[in-house]
């Protein structure tokens, strides 16, 4: 988790030498037994956000749109930021909660999809972008207007803007509305009266000029005028010039025998959300910040400021079977057993349960646990005998504050939890059992699957693919001996990145393997890459810009990188992405105002039978690296195991609930849930449990 991390180690506890081998070390009980790999349960007519190809077909398919137009209109009505314009009211705007440690504010499509389902405009034009993209459309990019963050996309040779978060596009020509041109960022930069002249008079809109909604927020407050001079100041309008967001994170995971995952429609209690907190470089501070004018209290969680929309929360409950344990007891030999924790959501906090028995005084169990597979541990609960009984630990807590607090898992995407014995008599015997671990996650309820009075169609599916994320620490890496040349990482407050220590190319080899030393299916690498030629770099605050020192300051040659990969250390080295300074302008229309911040990624499924390992090589020559990504794939050498799937929900106040059961290695079921079509109905949860054995 980047300095977060390094302030944590520093602070809280050992860590282990950073190694640049990143296997996963996995749970044995994980490598010999039948688990469910994947599993998903879509209601029909449901939008899919595991994908964002098939969310971009089903919402064509949802708003019956088959002309490119009609497609990118569709896509924009389905994120509008207020609930009373569309339904279900997918997206929803707030400020302050969509951020993550060290990344900054949120722009992976899959985690805004299916973690939050709110943000602000430079979370939700990139996301616009990856499903434009993701649905068959040639281009599409996004701008920044200083004060505000629009998306465009391209087709019938030209690009048009459209605004989800302020709710609006603008229509050009004559003829029928819904056949009429939509105006680009370029039209209105030129001409204001693109949108001044849909107004008959201030804050009275003409009807017959625009799709409702038109910023009706702005044509309320009469401020207009202010939304038109964003595009026609032109000098600090910004395009970004390459791909805006990135594509990391997928909503793969793996269930365990002993293992469920509870997905609730609402929170699991009023007070529990993710709290993002922000590192400044010395401290943590809450980053959500009070709003009076707009109502906005941290203190009421990341609920919609316009309707009743709100967040929802989740848990993974694992319980590994005694002879688990003790299997991976006798393979580590050290005293300790490490259990990894994956989660697709963004985690909340932790716990772990278990019952321990130290005979003496120095009899003790200690917890610590890790967000970068191991490289790093933050020692958490500890507890010294005698002690014979039922103990409840959590993870370290790094910050308490005014509305919550944050803990060694918070703002992550999965952790692994390191349990370890110590016997003041030297015997080999473990001391703890019935261990149970609890993770505890955000989720955005409406991208789940709920019940609904009358006939209720559900499609189970399942994968037989295992797919990791390998996280990756970019100040580490940069500075691992022997893996990096010329390259050194340099931050200020909080924030930072990799460059060249000299105007010569520099360059870092990742050894990237699969979990268990097993044969590599396919991998996904990727990263952002800054040019940094005008002295402009992201802002991980704003997820806008702010100043650097201009780099390369004196070198004349022209910026470089590239990323590429081989099955040896040595190479040869395959190519997948060279940074092209020239910028391609598919409208024919040049931008001579652009961020050059290209987010880069590439998968690979063709890969030599056999290979355990590949090398991937990032090089830089007068650019910056700050951020890298990398997950592997497996295709799964055991069979899966059965699978429970419980809806439960309030029908007319009484607690209801319906099983339905996939059998081993059922990859797809379709089955039914049938209520009366008179009936009040309230969902409360999807449960997935892969039953101990």
């Amino acid at each position: 988790m980047g300095d977060r991390l390094l302030a944590r180690a520093a602070q809280n506890g050992p860590s282990m030498r950073f190694q640049l081998v990143l296997a996963l070390i996995v749970f044995c009980a994980a490598g010999c037994q039948a688990q469910v790999y994947s599993p998903t349960v879509l209601k029909a007519g449901q939008v899919d956000t595991t994908s964002l190809r098939a969310l971009a077909l089903d919402i064509y398919a949802q708003a019956g749109a088959h002309t490119e137009r009609d497609k990118a209109e569709a896509i924009w009505r389905f994120f509008l930021t207020d609930g009373r314009f569309v339904k279900p009211g997918f997206w929803y705007h707030i400020a302050g909660w969509a951020y993550e440690e060290p990344d900054g504010e949120v722009l992976d499509p899959m985690k805004l999809l299916n973690s939050y389902g709110f943000g602000l405009c430079y979370h939700i034009a990139p996301l616009l972008s990856a499903v434009w993209d993701a649905g068959g459309f040639e281009h599409s990019r996004v701008w920044f207007l200083t004060g505000h963050t629009v998306a465009e996309v391209y087709y019938y040779g030209q690009y048009h803007y459209y605004d989800s978060d302020m709710m609006g596009y603008n229509a050009v020509g004559s003829g029928p509305l819904k056949e009429r041109d939509v105006a680009s960022v370029h039209q209105i930069e030129r001409n204001g009266n693109i949108i001044l002249g849909k107004l008959t008079a201030p804050g009275v809109t003409d009807k017959t000029a625009v799709d409702d909604p038109w910023y009706p927020a702005d044509v309320r407050a009469k401020a207009i005028g202010g939304l038109a001079e964003l595009f026609t100041t032109t000098n600090d309008n910004r395009l970004y010039a390459f791909t805006r967001y990135p594509r990391g994170h997928t909503m793969d995971f793996v269930l365990r025998p002993g293992e469920r995952m509870i997905r609730y429609f609402r929170p699991e209690t009023p007070d529990l959300y993710y709290l993002p907190y922000k590192f400044d470089g010395t401290s943590w501070h809450e980053f959500p910040q009070e709003i009076a004018q707009y109502h906005i209290r941290t203190a009421d969680g990341p609920q919609s400021q316009k309707d009743s929309r709100r967040w929802a929360t989740g848990r993974i409950e694992y319980q590994p079977t005694e002879s688990d344990l003790a299997a991976i007891v006798q393979k580590d030999g050290s005293g300790s057993i490490i259990i990894p924790m994956p989660c697709p959501y963004v985690v909340i906090d932790a716990q772990f349960k278990m019952n321990a028995s130290l005979a003496s005084g120095g009899d003790s169990v200690s917890v610590d646990t890790s967000v970068d597979d191991g490289h790093t541990w933050t020692r958490g609960a500890a507890i010294h005998g005698p002690f014979q009984g039922r103990w409840n630990a959590a993870p370290a807590v790094i910050v308490k504050s005014e509305h919550g607090q944050l803990t060694a898992v918070s703002g992550s995407y999965g952790y692994w939890v390191r349990i370890t014995a110590h016997r003041a008599d030297g015997g080999k015997k473990f001391g703890v059992h019935e261990v149970g671990l609890i993770t505890r996650f955000e989720v955005n309820p409406r991208s789940l699957p709920g019940v609904a009075p009358g006939h209720n169609q559900f499609l189970y599916r399942s994968t037989n693919t295992i797919r990791t994320e390998l996280p990756v620490n970019v100040q580490r890496a940069a500075e691992a001996a022997g893996r990096q040349t010329n390259l050194a990482y340099v931050a200020n407050d909080g924030q930072g990145y990799t460059i060249n220590r000299s105007p010569q190319a520099g360059e870092m080899v990742l050894p990237l393997a699969a979990p268990d030393g097993a044969e590599i299916g396919g991998f996904d690498v990727g990263g952002r890459f800054l040019d940094l030629r005008d002295g402009l770099a992201p802002d991980k605050f704003t997820a806008e810009v702010r100043h650097v020192a201009p780099w390369p300051a004196t070198d004349a040659a022209a910026p470089m990188a590239d990323l590429s990969w081989s099955t040896k250390p040595e190479g040869p080295y395959r190519t997948l992405w060279t940074y092209d300074p020239k910028l391609n302008w598919p409208d024919g229309q040049p931008i001579d105002r652009t961020l050059r911040w290209p987010e880069v990624d590439h998968r690979v499924n063709e890969i030599p039978t056999g290979t355990r390992r590949v090398y991937i090589r990032y090089r830089i020559r007068g650019m910056a690296l700050d951020k890298i990504r990398l997950a592997v794939s497996e295709r799964a050498r055991r069979s899966s195991s059965p699978l429970e799937i419980t809806h439960a929900w309030i029908e007319n106040g009484a607690h209801r609930k319906y099983v339905e059961r996939a059998g081993a290695s059922q990859t797809r079921l379709s089955y039914a849930v049938d209520i009366p079509a008179n009936a009040t109905v309230s969902n409360e949860a999807l449960i997935l449990e892969c039953p101990a054995r």
